[in-house]
């Protein structure tokens, strides 16, 4: 069934606001299938930034993140067993981010994109008051849901509830594969600057487009595109300059594993070049715990040795 066209606009770099680009890659919703566009990722002649131009308007976001977005159902769309792998890297990695602060037990956080507050929850296990434990989110249910738990949900994009948001305030923020979705990721990271107390500590996870995957796949099959949901994509260089730029300092870059932009980009390609169903399931990062496996082990590899992987963490801190 021909889906009908996406309502478009022309927009200019989200890192350095320049208007001058060259092609960079173009590639379809190989995931969701909301539209039959071709995309089109370009890059910043003057920052470098990749971003999508031109991308869907604001009015088409329930399109382009329908209901059956893995965000909004994280623990029925992953496999129970790489669900509990998941729950146990979780726990590391948060223990990882409050080796950052001062009193983990009293953090006050902000988690920008929380979806189901799986975090939140995770910290609150972990001895943290739940009225510490802030979350922003899209899915007004799962926002409705967390506030009905006791904890600070706040429904909307970031650049939207930032108003309403207490300055100055937060020892631990984080924004996890969410920084590529925003409009303005310049003006985001300042807002996140403006929240944070001093001392505080911003921790970003966003795709790397200078990794090996992305040299691989670039043209058109690269996981880390998501078309048309990615609108900017960075790199060490793009996110120093915004720190930067926001008055924080960079205190480290970290490379994690990016398993499911692997197997993602190997679903995209063979998915759209035989069109097998069969093949495109069998390519499920959410549901192949061996290819989730294998993928996860290789990029462990690659960064302890050194090599970048497609998955970049960015930890500043705020003067």
């Amino acid at each position: 069934m021909t889906k009908r066209p996406l309502k478009m606009e022309a927009v200019h770099c989200g890192v350095c606001h320049s208007d001058d680009w060259r092609p960079f890659a173009k590639g379809k919703d190989y995931e969701y299938h909301t539209s039959d566009d071709e995309f089109n990722m370009v890059e910043c002649t003057s920052c470098s930034n990749v971003y999508l131009n031109p991308r869907p308007v604001k009015d088409e976001l329930s399109t382009i993140y329908p209901p059956n977005y893995y965000a909004y159902n994280y623990d029925s769309s992953i496999n129970a067993l790489a669900l509990k792998a998941k729950d146990f890297l979780d726990t590391r990695k948060i223990h990882s981010w409050l080796s950052h602060v001062s009193n983990p037990k009293t953090v006050r956080f902000l988690d920008v994109g929380c979806g189901n507050g799986r975090y939140l929850k995770m910290l609150h296990k972990l001895g943290v008051p739940k009225e510490n434990l802030f979350g922003v989110e899209m899915s007004e249910e799962a926002i409705a849901g967390l506030n009905q738990e006791g904890y600070r949900g706040y429904y909307g994009r970031i650049e939207d509830v930032f108003e309403k948001l207490p300055k100055g305030s937060f020892d631990l923020i984080v924004i996890l594969q969410v920084l590529e979705h925003v409009e303005d990721p310049s003006v985001v990271v300042k807002q996140l600057g403006q929240l944070l107390a001093p001392g505080g500590v911003l921790i970003v996870e966003t795709p790397n487009t200078k990794s090996l995957d992305v040299a691989i796949f670039r043209q058109s099959y690269w996981g880390g595109y998501h078309f048309p949901r990615h609108w900017n994509l960075f790199s060490k260089e793009t996110l120093t300059r915004m720190a930067s730029e926001s008055h924080l300092k960079v205190k480290e870059f970290n490379f994690l594993p990016a398993h499911t932009f692997w197997i993602f980009s190997f679903q995209h390609m063979i998915a759209e070049r035989t069109k097998s169903a069969w093949l495109k399931e069998f390519f499920n990062p959410f549901q192949n715990v061996v290819l989730l496996s294998l993928a996860t082990g290789f990029d462990i590899v690659r960064a302890k040795v050194g090599f970048a992987t497609s998955n970049i963490q960015l930890v500043a801190t705020k003067p």
